[in-house]
């Protein structure tokens, strides 16, 4: 009797043990669920036939290009509407005034850590009044040669510099942004041209959910196949109602079941959780 007794007791122990053992490890699988990804937002504003796009997920702010000279106050205001009083990484994929223009605004107003560029010079002026407040608040570009790599508590950044020295188009200086947050994949393809575009699809792996298209939806000889091989769910154009994207660009993208919106039409607001993806307009 006694015998079994024991036995009884040391099979419930054994069952306790594992019971125990089990409430462990679901709570750390469901703490590690919460923690997969904190929401990852992205904007896209509709500033005409011009590039600014942020992306934060709270611990860290993103600011990829600044439109023409006049957005960077809108870009300014809407910063301070979201409280957002750092940008951890400025991008300026090239130097065209639809891009680098605001710069200036923003680096005078604004707390920016760090600048991102490709690695060319022109005369223009707004270049130079992006120099000019690089200096002025005691900023030096990182100036990309090699593809670079950083993450936030949520996201990892991998930004595509040119690979050539030299190009006919400084369109095709683009630094090219890659964003991974959990399952889904972003790019944004600056105002890359054909040369730049054989460069991508030599540089990238697999396919993304959203596509920034380049060029603000001017078609190169060879969109078709980048569209192809990036087969974005969504795709994203900044263009204006005086310069509008082109029809065969949409056409190419919905003919790969891509959703296409226009920021000519409003501002794009894009939220990701890590597994899926919410567009607004």
């Amino acid at each position: 009797m006694k015998h079994l007794k024991v036995k009884k007791i040391m099979k419930r122990i054994i069952l306790l043990i594992l019971l125990i053992m089990s409430l462990s490890v679901a709570g750390c699988s469901a703490q590690n669920g919460n923690s997969t990804a904190d929401n990852l937002e992205i904007t896209f504003f509709k500033i005409g036939s011009a590039d600014s796009i942020l992306l934060s997920d709270g611990s860290q702010t993103v600011l990829i290009d600044t439109g023409e000279e006049e957005d960077g106050e809108e870009i300014i205001d809407y910063l301070e509407s979201e409280s957002i009083e750092t940008i951890d990484y400025l991008v300026i994929t090239h130097f065209d005034k639809d891009h680098v223009g605001g710069a200036d605004t923003v680096l005078n107003e604004v707390d920016v850590q760090n600048v991102l560029v490709p690695d060319y010079e022109t005369d223009s002026t707004d270049y130079q009044e992006f120099l000019t407040a690089m200096e002025d608040n005691n900023l030096a570009p990182t100036v990309l040669t090699k593809k670079l790599s950083f993450s936030n508590s949520s996201a990892s950044f991998t930004i595509y510099p040119p690979e050539l020295s030299s190009y006919e188009s400084d369109n095709d200086y683009s630094l090219v942004v890659s964003v991974e947050h959990g399952e889904n994949r972003f790019l944004f393809a600056g105002d890359a041209e054909a040369v730049r575009l054989e460069e991508l699809m030599n540089q990238l792996d697999g396919e993304y959910t959203l596509l920034k298209v380049p060029h603000h939806g001017r078609y190169s000889e060879n969109s078709t196949d980048f569209f192809t091989k990036v087969s974005p769910e969504y795709a994203i154009i900044t263009s204006s109602d005086k310069n509008k994207e082109e029809v065969v660009v949409v056409s190419a993208l919905e003919k790969l079941g891509t959703t296409v919106y226009l920021t000519r039409e409003g501002n794009v607001q894009v939220i990701s959780d890590g597994e899926t993806i919410q567009v607004t307009q």
